[in-house]
């Protein structure tokens, strides 16, 4: 099974899996996925930092193993609070910890 990566919530089409635990298990028939690493932000930040829902852009953390993470989608929602979702292997590698600040260094063009 290879997980397809995707922005989150976009399950159409992937593989579905069976879940299995102490208490039962379930199937679903799609779903199995890969979150695309993403900023949630507000219209306030997108503004402020010129961007825009569903730019790509680049965001540099410099730790002490400093990375430029590209291929970021940001979406922007009054909903949002200003946020970078990236997996856990991700951060890991990086050494980011929970409150760890980034720059936006590049847009995709």
């Amino acid at each position: 099974l290879v997980a397809p990566i995707r922005e989150s919530g976009d399950v159409a089409g992937t593989p579905g899996c069976t879940l299995e635990g102490p208490c039962g298990k379930i199937e679903i028939a799609e779903g199995v996925m890969i979150a695309k690493r993403h900023i949630h932000m507000t219209p306030e930040d997108a503004e402020t930092l010129g961007v825009a829902d569903k730019e790509i852009v680049s965001v540099k953390v410099d730790t002490v193993r400093p990375v430029i993470f590209g291929d970021v989608v940001v979406r922007v929602s009054p909903k949002f609070a200003l946020a970078m979702h990236i997996d856990t292997d991700e951060s890991n590698a990086a050494a980011c910890g929970r409150n760890q600040m980034g720059e936006i260094v590049m847009k995709k063009q």
